[in-house]
């Protein structure tokens, strides 16, 4: 199992070489990259900076694991949906050169999914959406990872949205059939909708596990925090993920723990991270 963690933060104030550097000093053995930032997935970032870069995160020991693709796709905007699709599509082809294994995508859940009929309007948008990535998945030699997400209903009490039980969440997977489509579970993200994540583990079962989003949260806000800083068992997740035979890399998608460090700080936070992650992998 691979210990990795998202790059979204850091590389607001570090170049993308450093972002390496400082992960591999920090003691994590792969990458995830965050293509949120317009500048990632722009027809303006050539793709031989991402093989360029994968060359270098090889020759310090590091691979990159997965992506995350721009969240397009969990608000669409009816009059930009072909950019936006094309974005994504950027994106899931730079995370294959990078060398990724999976690239997280959100699903469609722009209606309010507490309105009656809603839940399947979304099913029957996602496995058009998740279905046109396919092909893409393919040629590219990448998966497509679906994520479990929230709403805000009403404001600002979270509440459920698209696949947060892990039953719609199978539903998905087992519908699309396919072995370029697999489940990302975010712990943090089924804690805010009073999921258990250990639970939503033995729910989903290794076959159809293939990534994580590890981070802690409070009861009422998506804090993106590290472990032990909220509300989540992290024995009880550790000894499901060794229960099903989980397979998949450890990938933390803290961003919370350094909003408000300045970013001379990074290094350590990473350390202590870094550190984090492999006394919970002991536990697997």
């Amino acid at each position: 199992m691979l210990l990795s963690t998202n790059t979204s933060t850091v590389l607001m104030h570090y170049s993308a070489e450093e972002t390496v550097d400082m992960l591999q000093n920090a003691g994590f053995t792969a990458i995830d990259f965050s293509f949120f930032d317009e500048a990632w997935y722009s027809e303006e970032r050539t793709d031989t900076f991402f093989s360029e870069l994968r060359k270098y995160a090889e020759g310090k020991g590091l691979c990159f694991n997965q992506a995350h693709a721009p969240f397009h796709s969990s608000f669409p905007d009816e009059n930009q949906t072909k950019s936006r699709f094309e974005d994504i599509l950027r994106a899931l082809r730079r995370a294959a050169l990078l060398g990724a294994k999976s690239i997280a995508v959100h699903p469609v859940q722009h209606l309010k999914y507490a309105d009656e009929g809603v839940p399947e309007r979304l099913f029957e948008m996602n496995m058009v959406f998740y279905g046109k990535l396919i092909p893409y998945c393919q040629e590219h030699g990448i998966r497509v990872a679906v994520e479990n997400m929230w709403q805000y209903h009403p404001w600002p009490k979270i509440t459920h949205s698209t696949c947060s039980t892990p039953q719609e969440m199978n539903r998905y997977l087992d519908t699309l059939n396919s072995p370029w489509i697999t489940g990302c579970l975010d712990v943090g993200h089924a804690s805010l909708v009073g999921q258990a994540p250990d639970e939503f583990v033995l729910a989903m079962g290794a076959d159809r596990l293939g990534a994580l989003h590890i981070h802690d949260v409070t009861k009422t806000e998506d804090s993106h925090m590290m472990p032990y800083h909220g509300v989540i068992d992290w024995q009880k997740l550790m000894q499901a993920l060794k229960t099903v035979g989980y397979q998949g890399d450890f990938t933390f998608e803290c961003d919370g723990f350094f909003k408000n460090l300045p970013a001379e700080l990074y290094p350590d936070a990473l350390r202590l991270l870094a550190h984090t992650g492999r006394t919970l992998m002991e536990k697997n």
